[in-house]
C-alpha cells in the first residue's frame, strides 16, 4: 500500500478496494504457486532451502523476460539462470561417475557384503558379530587393495569437492548481485 495519511483514502477509497483487491488476488496466486514446493519441504534438510531457492529463481526469471524493465535486465536474467543450473547440478548429484568410472576401470567392479563372525572354539556362526569385506578383482594382495581403497577414498574427496564447489559459486553470486533482483 502506498505510503499516504488514511486520510486519502477518506477522499478516495476506491483506492484501498483496489490495493484490497490486488493483496488478495496475488496472494491467492502465491499460495497456489508455493504450495508444491512447500508440501514437499522437510525443516531437517538442505534439499528444502534449495528447492526453495530454485522455484524462486524460476518465478523471478519468468516474471523479468516477461516484463524486463531495466538496463542489466539480460544479464541479471543470465546470471539467475547460471544459479538455476548450479542448484538443478546439485540435486543431480553426478559428481562422482568420471572419477568412479575411472576407478571400476582400473580395479574391476566393487564388491562388498557381510561376513558372519565365527567362533573358532564351537564353529557356531556368531551372527551378532559380522564383518563388512570389500575387495576388488584386479587387488589381489593387501598391498593393491590400500591402494584400492585409497584411490577410492580420494574419489568420494573429488566428489566432496566439486559439491562445495558448485555451492559456493552459487553464494558468491547470490551475495554478489541479488540486490539488484
Amino acid at each position: 500500500m502506498p505510503d499516504y495519511r488514511w486520510s486519502y483514502y477518506l477522499t478516495t477509497p476506491w483506492e484501498l478496494m483496489d490495493e484490497w483487491y490486488r493483496a488478495v488476488k496475488f496472494g491467492i496466486r502465491n499460495l497456489f504457486q508455493w504450495l508444491p514446493v512447500v508440501w514437499t519441504d522437510r525443516h531437517y534438510t538442505s534439499w528444502g532451502l534449495f528447492n526453495v531457492m530454485r522455484h524462486k529463481l524460476v518465478l523471478m526469471q519468468r516474471e523479468l523476460s516477461r516484463n524486463p524493465y531495466y538496463v542489466g535486465a539480460e544479464r541479471d536474467l543470465h546470471l539467475m539462470r547460471v544459479c538455476e543450473l548450479l542448484i538443478e547440478r546439485y540435486f543431480a548429484d553426478k559428481y562422482s561417475e568420471l572419477c568412479f568410472k575411472r576407478h571400476e576401470e582400473k580395479w574391476g567392479k566393487v564388491r562388498d557384503f557381510w561376513e558372519p563372525s565365527y567362533d573358532h572354539e564351537t564353529g557356531d556362526v556368531d551372527p551378532a558379530h559380522c564383518r563388512w569385506i570389500t575387495d576388488w578383482p584386479n587387488a589381489p594382495t593387501p598391498e593393491l587393495e590400500d591402494k584400492a581403497w585409497k584411490e577410492m577414498r580420494a574419489c568420494f574427496d573429488h566428489e566432496r569437492k566439486l559439491a562445495d564447489q558448485d555451492i559456493q559459486y552459487l553464494f558468491k553470486l547470490l551475495s554478489k548481485h541479488s540486490r539488484r533482483w
